[in-house]
């Protein structure tokens, strides 16, 4: 009986250990970067002349002044903002279909799809709005 008496305590507090546990509900951080309003991920702001025009490094070979048209040297930011970047939206800009080679479009540069890691950076530019900051 004494037997019984201990296997059954045991059960029972065994159910109330297992009883006490909760879900812990995640507490808010204003400081989180995660999201941007719509969900995802809020994106730093990306600077022109840090972060883009040292991707064009390797795009001045081919796109300079008196060559393929546009030209990537000079006046980079304005040779792009007048008929190749639509400011706020990437997916309509040439610039930005020429590096992923889409829509008829021809890749760029040549042979060599960009890491996707170069070509959002680019996108990202765009969809901020393009800013020469």
């Amino acid at each position: 009986m004494k037997k019984i008496i201990r296997i059954l305590m045991m059960i029972i507090i065994s159910l109330a250990v297992t009883a006490c546990y909760y879900d812990a509900y995640p507490v808010e951080n204003d400081n989180d970067p995660g999201d941007g309003g719509d969900g995802g991920p809020v994106i730093p702001e990306i600077s022109y002349q840090t972060d883009i025009v040292p991707l064009w490094v390797q795009c001045t070979g081919c796109h300079k002044a008196g060559s393929v048209p546009p030209n990537m040297e000079d006046d980079s930011y304005d040779n792009l903002i007048n008929g190749y970047i639509v400011p706020g939206d990437a997916e309509a800009s040439i610039l930005y279909q020429s590096l992923l080679g889409s829509d008829g479009i021809e890749l760029m540069p040549p042979g060599s799809q960009w890491p996707a890691s170069k070509s959002d950076l680019v996108k990202n530019w765009i969809n901020q709005g393009a800013l020469d900051n």
